[in-house]
């Protein structure tokens, strides 16, 4: 069988060793399921030496030049392999089977008294994942071309569900297909543009609680649940793109690139924050306590709040019908210290409210992601009455709550 000889071995040992050096892999049994699927023959073609490099995905499908299929990069898998913690004798839904690797994993780790379905919404990935798995010896796992929102009915429940696309919303059919009480849903879940990995159980009949969530950023689900697309051009030459919500811009595309043309004066928000601060903790802060964050991005005349390469500059910012603010910091050289508040003639009151938003965030300890609780409740059957320490995202089929620091995050082990 081509893929498993000894270059393939050793490179899927380095990659272990890499995972566990670099604390994203800590269980045995993870471990030896990614020794021993070959990844070479789920992305045929590729040199060894990309395929096995732990922060790399990899595309494999466009749509008019934009990734709608990727492999994900191998430490990402095994974070989110540990999220979902399968066991031997499990049943397992996942939604994009991609090239059909992550399924071979989970086939691995269910073992033969398990089963694993795995779900794509476009025939050429199915067919082609069919046969990766067949290649690889994991012809037991059922690969259907279907709408992941509407997940895959079964005689019994599913103990894992798992997403390897984005979604802002929990369907319908995941909630009714994941076994009580012990199942888990893991998913990237995006509110309001901002993705976190998270793991969903039973709390009850009533709702669902994740207590363990983290950074993460995956193609956006298709279908019936879509999403918008990443990022929004609103100049014809695509200088500036806009990512966030799937809802229509308060301001005409032509208004907001007078306003990134306009002067602006810098507020200092009397805020400083470390960059790890920033994108564990406030982050998503700002976007769950103001509907209108969104992330910016563009040329010099955006502020550098990310500092992920010199030729992608992004900030965050907020819009509303009235105008636009930029957060910036004080010395962007640093990427850490005060922020400050950039705001052009006319955004003064959004100016306000980026400030207030801020400066409690800093006032109530700074939360972290880590200190986040989300409950997702079944549009229409959530709580009417909310406390003023609570936060509610309304989506089509969920009500999100969120609070941080009610209780302590819980700590998935394998």
């Amino acid at each position: 069988m081509n893929g498993i000889g000894n270059d393939s071995r050793g490179f899927r040992q380095a990659l272990v060793e890499t995972l566990r050096r670099d604390g994203h892999l800590t269980s045995d049994r993870i471990a030896q399921a990614i020794a021993a699927v070959p990844r070479e023959l789920f992305v045929p073609g590729v040199p060894l030496e990309e395929v096995y490099r732990p922060r790399d995905a990899i595309v494999i499908k466009r749509i008019e030049g934009v990734s709608v299929s990727s492999a994900s990069a191998p430490e990402v898998v095994a974070l989110m392999l540990a999220q979902l913690d399968p066991q031997p004798g499990d049943r397992v839904l996942e939604i994009g089977a991609g090239t059909g690797y992550n399924a071979a994993l989970l086939a691995h780790l269910v073992g033969d008294g398990g089963r694993v379905v795995t779900l794509d919404i476009d025939e050429d990935l199915v067919l082609a994942a069919r046969e990766h798995l067949l290649e690889a010896g994991f012809g037991q796992v059922e690969v259907v071309q279907a709408d992941g929102a509407l997940g895959y009915p079964a005689e019994q429940t599913y103990d894992r569900i798992m997403l390897t696309v984005a979604s802002g919303d929990i369907a319908p059919a995941w909630r009714e297909q994941l076994a009580r009480p012990l199942g888990r849903l893991v998913m990237p879940l995006a509110l309001r543009g901002l993705q976190r990995c998270v793991v969903f159980t039973a709390d009850d009949d009533d709702h669902l609680v994740c207590r363990s969530l983290r950074g993460c950023s995956f193609i956006g689900l298709r279908g019936l649940l879509a999403s918008a697309g990443p990022r929004v051009a609103i100049d014809p030459a695509g200088t500036h793109l806009i990512s966030g919500t799937d809802e229509t811009l308060p301001l005409a595309a032509e208004e907001i690139t007078a306003l990134l043309q306009a002067p602006a004066r810098a507020i200092p928000s009397g805020v400083s924050t470390t960059f790890d601060q920033l994108h564990e903790g406030l982050h998503l802060w700002l976007a769950a306590h103001q509907p209108g964050t969104r992330t910016l991005w563009g040329g010099a005349r955006v502020p550098d709040l990310f500092g992920l390469q010199d030729s992608l500059r992004g900030t965050l910012c907020l819009i509303d019908s009235t105008g636009l603010v930029l957060l910036a910091w004080a010395e962007e050289a640093h990427r850490a210290g005060e922020l400050v508040v950039l705001v052009p003639r006319g955004s003064e009151v959004l100016a306000d409210q980026a400030l207030g938003t801020l400066q409690d965030w800093d006032a109530r300890g700074r939360p972290m992601d880590a200190d986040a609780v989300i409950r997702a409740y079944p549009r229409g059957r959530g709580p009417e009455a909310i406390g003023a320490d609570e936060v509610v995202i309304d989506q089509r089929w969920t009500r999100f709550v969120l609070t941080w620091g009610a209780q302590p995050p819980a700590i998935f082990t394998v």
